[in-house]
């Protein structure tokens, strides 16, 4: 009975003294497998195109390293970089599980994480992504309606008063050459807002005019020149409104 406990305490102590590297060959070390897109969908566990397995900083002494799918190899590298390049079409549609394997110099043999990811076909694909493109435009589409439309909208109304300017500034219209008050919510075109001048509503990119134009132009305004758009009678308020376009 003595006999057999000496025994049995010699096997705990020589367990003690294995080297630690050796429990490393038996139950192995992670690799960290990452997925990288390279052209393709790529949703919440969901995936289509082309893609990479890649070993993201693989340990010192790394010899090969094999990549699977659903437990079935893939490919075996046995050269850095560590990666695999794959297309999802080469594969069934659904669910799918993918790992590597990888064997150290010294032998040693280390497991990675899993990554599951669904494939879907280009037509699938091609439905999630307009799922989340469409409700996108109509969302910028109306921001800019609502941006550009109100801004225009307000400033036809807004009466102008000659030397009020507000936040914005002032500008003088390069058709009438009357001057008149930027709307402080126009869109701003970086070289100027996007306006409509109150008296012949023309729509026009203008960045704020210095103070002298505008002096200039409320003298127009008040009759002591008179613009020579206007004169002569050669277009009326009405024809200048309807042709009314864009100018930068």
């Amino acid at each position: 009975m003595i006999e057999n406990k000496t025994k049995f305490l010699m096997v705990i102590c020589l367990l003690l003294l294995v080297p630690g590297s050796v429990f490393a060959h038996q139950e192995g070390e992670p690799l960290q497998l990452s997925l990288v897109r390279n052209f393709g969908y790529g949703g919440i566990g969901e995936i289509q195109g082309s893609f990479t397995l890649k070993i993201k900083g693989p340990p010192e002494g790394l010899a090969a390293v094999s990549f699977y799918l659903d437990g079935l190899l893939l490919e075996e590298v046995n050269a850095p970089p560590f990666e695999f390049k794959f297309h999802t079409s080469d594969f069934v549609d659904g669910r799918h599980q993918m790992s590597a394997f990888g064997v150290l110099e010294d032998g040693r043999t280390l497991s990675s994480n899993s990554i599951s990811k669904v494939f879907l076909s280009s037509d699938d694909a091609w439905d999630e992504t307009q799922k989340i493109i469409v409700p996108l435009l109509v969302g910028v589409g109306a921001l800019t309606l609502i941006g550009v439309g109100l801004p225009v909208l307000f400033s036809r109304k807004k009466e102008y008063v000659p030397g009020e300017y507000g936040l914005a500034g002032g500008a003088v219209c390069p058709r009438c050459g009357l001057p008149f008050s930027r709307p402080y919510l126009a869109p701003n075109m970086l070289v100027g807002k996007l306006v409509r001048c109150p008296h012949c509503g023309k729509i026009s990119v203008l960045p704020q005019s210095s103070l002298s134009s505008l002096q200039e132009a409320e003298r127009r305004y008040a009759g002591q020149e008179a613009p020579q758009s206007l004169l002569g009678g050669e277009r009326d308020y009405q024809d200048l409104i309807e042709e009314s376009r864009f100018d930068e």
